[in-house]
């Protein structure tokens, strides 16, 4: 979401928002659906291999009430998924997308699978019992609630940073018919929250073993249940994309009121932000930044064209003026004292 002062904008609208913190729970403005893609990427970490994930933000769609956000959300994964046919695809959303349209949707790409947090009240079952005798078997088993969860989170347990997690196999109406991995947390002050996935745990362990190192490595099958769970925190790279973008890149500062206009303005911007991600992996003259912010590398390259025009600059009029000595000795010193100078 993001807030505008006027009302002469297309697709303005009254919307609620929780983020806000000043005691007003609405805010005048637009509303974009966004996707952001982790790319796994090969560094070293003490002379070892270790995979990290590099979260490129892909483009926003303004959401003018003409479509619904999950119908948005779905034509932008539909743009994506295309492109990474050969590879094994994670979508990561959280409770508000969790809705049946939406997986469903996403479940037509045989490569793609789904971890998402869910509302608490979500319907979900137990596995149904194995036909025993004549007539259509049952397609769920017993209806579960989160308090059914919460009271196996005593029995069989795993601790994950800071959280207290458990793990069953169930059917969600959401997902239709198909098994997925339901995880309830537990947190110090009592709050818990439910994760669904489709991810198959074993499935994981060779590409988590690289990053958490033995300790995945050495892992026994029980504790690997609970890994895909650890996925679920990439998602927050949308977030860190979206901050980054409203502080520093002026996202939210247009000007401009027509809807094409103002998608067009939010995906260049958008696209800057990701061109400064990429950038360090992309060239080895900038392999340096990989571990600099994209303000950081955006700050450097400013300066570097600067100084180039500069220079220029004082070339030119060096090579015009009629005792450029002063001015020659100046630029000399500047070239002995940086070696980056031409």
């Amino acid at each position: 979401t993001i807030a505008k002062a006027g009302k002469h904008f297309d697709g303005v609208s009254i919307l609620y928002d929780h983020a806000r913190h000043n005691g007003r729970a609405y805010v005048n403005g637009h509303c974009f659906v966004s996707i952001t893609m982790s790319v796994p990427i090969l560094k070293q970490r003490k002379g070892k291999p270790w995979i990290d994930y590099l979260a490129v933000p892909l483009g926003y769609a303004m959401w003018d009430k003409t479509a619904s956000k999950l119908q948005l959300a779905a034509n932008l994964l539909d743009e994506v998924m295309p492109m990474l046919s050969k590879r094994q695809v994670i979508l990561l959303f959280d409770s508000w997308y969790a809705k049946k349209n939406l997986i469903q949707h996403a479940r037509q790409y045989d490569n793609l699978a789904i971890i998402c947090n869910v509302r608490h009240d979500t319907q979900i079952y137990e596995l149904p019992a194995a036909k025993t005798g004549p007539g259509r078997p049952r397609k769920y088993g017993r209806r579960l609630t989160l308090d059914d969860l919460y009271e196996n989170i005593w029995k069989k347990t795993y601790q994950m940073d800071q959280l207290l997690v458990t793990h069953k196999v169930v059917k969600a109406k959401i997902f239709g018919d198909c098994q997925v991995h339901a995880y309830v947390t537990l947190s110090k002050s009592g709050s818990r929250r439910l994760f669904l996935s489709t991810v198959e745990p074993m499935a994981l362990h060779m590409s988590v073993a690289w990053q958490n190192s033995k300790m995945l490595r050495d892992a026994s099958s029980r504790e690997m249940e609970f890994y895909p769970l650890r996925l679920y925190k990439l998602r927050w790279g949308i977030e860190t994309n979206y901050y980054e973008q409203k502080m520093f890149w002026q996202l939210s500062h247009y000007m401009v009121r027509k809807q094409t206009s103002i998608e067009h303005l939010m995906n260049l911007t958008n696209a800057e932000h990701a061109v400064m991600k990429m950038l360090p992996y992309l060239d080895d003259t900038f392999r340096s930044h990989q571990d600099d912010s994209p303000q950081e590398l955006r700050h450097f390259l400013s300066w570097q064209i600067q100084r180039e025009i500069i220079f220029a600059t004082l070339a030119q009029k060096a090579q015009n003026s009629k005792n450029p000595e002063a001015l020659l000795k100046a630029l000399q010193d500047v070239i002995r004292s940086d070696e980056e100078v031409a």
